[in-house]
């Protein structure tokens, strides 16, 4: 796959003998595949698109939305106080999209994610998502996560539910002592009842995420930022 990107900024994924199709005029598949990272092609009206490699941001930017996704500073942020990397083993229940997963996936390769949904219309969202970029390392189950965990000796289990509290009892041989549950809740009630259970077998905090970006050329803030999106618990299992 390569990505392309136009004068303005926007990107387009394309694969392998596809020909992309914009306003700028139509660039030609077999063109787009002879390009090497860090050329440009043409379109039929002249205009000029970079080519590089794409990674996986850009695959979270271009995949296909269904429920509201996690942003990427607080997958970002998950994954840090998760303290996970290359053949952790996770899970994660909450699929939505798979936009998560695949940043999960990214991580922990060649270990494979398993993630559960309990909705079969965004696990096919997800499936979608997954094979159109090629993450391969995932292992998606439709199964409500309140009933059960089918996985033992994990390093961290990430969750993306209105009622996290209750998948705690279920951790208690599935999650490694010294692993990571992280959950990310719109409200701070849902962490508060989260909390309740987490007390005296988790060391556990909760925050927020916010960013603001800044204009390097006006040394000042921008006046648009990403404010509050959601309540982080990062919680390590102790006994």
């Amino acid at each position: 796959m390569k990505l392309l990107i136009d004068r303005k900024g926007r990107k387009y994924i394309m694969k392998d003998g596809e020909d992309l199709h914009t306003n700028y005029g139509m660039v030609s598949g077999a063109d787009i595949a002879a390009a090497e990272p860090g050329a440009e092609v043409e379109s039929n009206r002249g205009v000029k698109f970079a080519v590089l490699e794409p990674n996986i941001i850009d695959y979270i930017d271009k995949a296909k939305r269904g429920p509201q996704a996690m942003t990427l500073k607080d997958m970002g942020v998950e994954v840090a106080y998760a303290g996970v990397h290359s053949e952790s083993r996770v899970l994660e229940a909450g699929t939505g999209s798979g936009l998560f997963t695949m940043y999960l996936a990214h991580v922990v390769a060649p270990e494979t994610v398993v993630t559960y949904e309990v909705r079969d219309d965004f696990a096919a969202i997800a499936r979608k998502n997954f094979e159109r970029f090629g993450i391969q390392n995932v292992r998606l189950e439709v199964r409500d996560i309140y009933e059960g965990v089918g996985e033992n000796g994990l390093d961290a289990v990430f969750l993306d539910l209105t009622e996290p509290w209750r998948v705690v009892p279920h951790l208690l041989e599935a999650l490694k002592t010294g692993g990571m549950l992280v959950s990310y809740s719109p409200s701070i009630n849902q962490s508060r009842q989260l909390f309740d259970v987490l007390e005296g077998g988790y060391m556990h905090e909760t925050f927020e995420c916010i960013l603001r970006n800044w204009k390097p050329d006006k040394m000042s803030p921008d006046t648009r930022m990403i404010g509050h999106t959601g309540f982080i618990t990062a919680a390590r299992k102790v006994c």
